[in-house]
Parts: structure tokens; C-alpha cells; sequence
């Protein structure tokens, strides 16, 4: 049975998973890894489209403040007043913090009332920042020395952001970029294009963790305390039917992330799999008749 076959089957009803449940589980997570993918690829496709005015406002507006960057035996610096510390709103949600010194220099008001991300640049260190609540940043270095700067998932509180970029900030040219200078007006594809891709790699990750485990999860719980019909499936045949059940709410809470629709993907996801995979299993419990169910060895129809 294809890919596409199937994804119209689990869409149209249940009737599809008398057959399905009998498949490898190979199969179905070869499925998944496809579904997912165009999923991530529909997903990142509407978002980063709108982004890339964004990239080219603030790669003109970085040009125009700063002039070229210049990576020297001291670090990066402006070329435009590279001793003057200054915060620049790129756009209506994202600022670039130059700190000409780390040492001296005190945390400016970087995120004004809209700002939720942006960039602090010093001659020693270039890192990303994310606003994840009211009094939270996440920081993620972007150009740094690899001995040197450290990548943590915990968020910091404001009074400890100049502590981070002063020990993970390293002078002495130790990036070896191969240029001497860089014009950020020039920069627009390759950023876009390192957005576009970490874009699609966050939300292919998102995806493909979030079904597989609500598929164990859900595999386990309906093997573990399922009816006597339940109890003649074995535990594959199970997991092959919550692969399957998910393919519909996969689709449908892409649209949320997509969109920037109220809800996040995993409480849609959580709410369409569970209900449409707890319906599907009391059909089958219907359909199966006591009767246990033959699963092949092996399945030459791999897509």
C-alpha cells in the first residue's frame, strides 16, 4: 500500500485500519518520517516566506547603522563608530545590542515593548537572544570561539545576560572566518537560507517527537489495560494503529504553527490523536470478532 493511498485512507475513515494494523512497523515509521516531512516543509514554506522581508529590512538596516563588519586580530567590530555602544531596532520585534566592551559597559534596555528576539554583538562574541516570557531570555551564541562559548537550554533572567556574554566572549581573533569584512546588506541569501533550514529542522524534530511518543504512550496504555479484543493484538499491531490514527492530527495541527493560530501544534495533535485513536481502536475491538489477526512477515510494498 503507498504512502499516498494510505494518508487518503486514514483520512477518509476508519475502515483502511482492518488492513493497516497488520503492517510492519518499519513501514508505518517510513510513513511517518514522510508525512512528517511535508509537513515541515508546508509548515516552514508559510513561515519563512514572510520572514525573509524581515531578513532583508534588517540586513539594510545593519548595513546602513554599521557599515561592513570587520573581523580583526581583536575581534569584530563596525566599521561606522566602532566605539560606540548602540541598540537598533531591525524590525518591529527584533533588535541588534553592539557592546563595544563587556567589561565597562552595562546591559542597555535591548527589548523594547515588541521586541521578543534579537542579536547582542561585541567585539568577542555574536549571540542570538529569545524572549520567552516577561522576564526570561534564552541565549544561543552564533559566531563565538568553539573552546569558549557554551550553549544552554535554561533561560536566563536579565541581570544574568552580561554575565553570560562576558564569559563566553573571546578576543584575540579567534573565529579564523576567512574574510576580513562582510557587508550585511550582501548577506540576505545566506541568512535566509540558514533560516529556512533551521526552521525546517526545528519543526521537523517538533513533529516527529511529539507522535512517536504519544504513539508509545498510547501503545503501552491500550496494551497494558486494553479489552479482550485488544488483547489479542500484539503490541506492533497496536503501534502500527496509533502511527496511522496520527497522520490526521498531524495535518491539522500544522496549520496552527503555520498560521500563527491560537493553539500550539502539541495540545491539537494531543486532542485529534486521542480522540480519533481511541475511536478507531473500539471499531477495530468491533471488527476483530474474537478473531486474531494474521501479521505478515514481511511487506515488499515498502512505500
Amino acid at each position: 500500500m503507498s504512502f499516498f493511498n494510505t494518508l487518503l485512507g486514514v483520512c477518509k475513515g476508519t475502515e483502511i485500519f482492518m488492513q493497516l494494523f497488520r503492517l510492519s512497523p518499519w513501514k508505518a515509521l517510513w510513513h511517518l518520517l514522510i508525512l512528517t516531512t511535508l509537513c515541515a516543509i508546508f509548515i516552514t514554506t508559510v513561515k519563512t516566506f514572510p520572514l525573509y522581508k524581515d531578513i532583508d529590512i534588517a540586513c539594510d538596516a545593519v548595513a546602513e547603522q554599521f557599515g561592513p563588519v570587520k573581523f580583526t586580530d581583536n575581534g569584530i567590530f563596525p566599521s561606522t563608530e566602532p566605539g560606540k555602544g548602540r541598540v537598533v531596532q531591525l524590525t518591529e520585534t527584533a533588535t541588534i545590542t553592539y557592546i563595544p566592551d563587556l567589561n565597562t559597559a552595562t546591559l542597555p534596555d535591548f527589548d523594547g515593548e515588541n521586541s521578543t528576539r534579537g542579536v547582542f554583538w561585541s567585539p568577542g562574541l555574536v549571540a542570538g537572544w529569545y524572549k520567552t516570557d516577561a522576564t526570561e531570555y534564552l541565549l544561543v551564541p552564533l559566531i563565538y570561539a568553539p573552546q569558549k562559548a557554551r550553549i544552554s537550554a535554561r533561560p536566563f533572567q536579565k541581570d544574568g545576560i552580561m554575565q553570560y556574554l562576558k564569559e563566553n566572549s573571546s578576543a584575540g581573533n579567534p573565529f579564523r572566518l576567512p574574510v576580513s569584512s562582510i557587508n550585511a546588506a550582501d548577506m540576505k541569501i545566506p541568512v535566509k537560507i540558514y533560516a529556512t533550514v533551521i526552521t525546517l529542522g526545528f519543526q521537523f524534530l517538533q513533529i516527529l517527537f511529539q507522535t512517536v511518543l504519544l504513539t508509545a504512550l498510547f501503545t503501552m496504555i491500550f496494551n497494558l489495560v486494553g479489552s479482550r479484543n485488544f488483547k489479542i493484538l500484539k503490541f506492533r499491531n497496536i503501534f502500527v494503529t496509533a502511527v496511522y490514527a496520527g497522520f490526521p492530527a498531524i495535518i491539522v495541527a500544522s496549520f496552527f504553527p503555520a498560521f500563527d493560530l491560537p493553539l500550539d501544534f502539541n495540545t491539537v495533535f494531543i486532542f485529534c490523536f486521542a480522540v480519533y485513536f481511541i475511536y478507531i481502536m473500539s471499531r477495530l475491538e468491533r471488527d476483530l470478532s474474537g478473531e486474531k489477526p494474521e501479521t505478515p512477515a514481511d511487506d515488499d510494498d515498502f512505500m
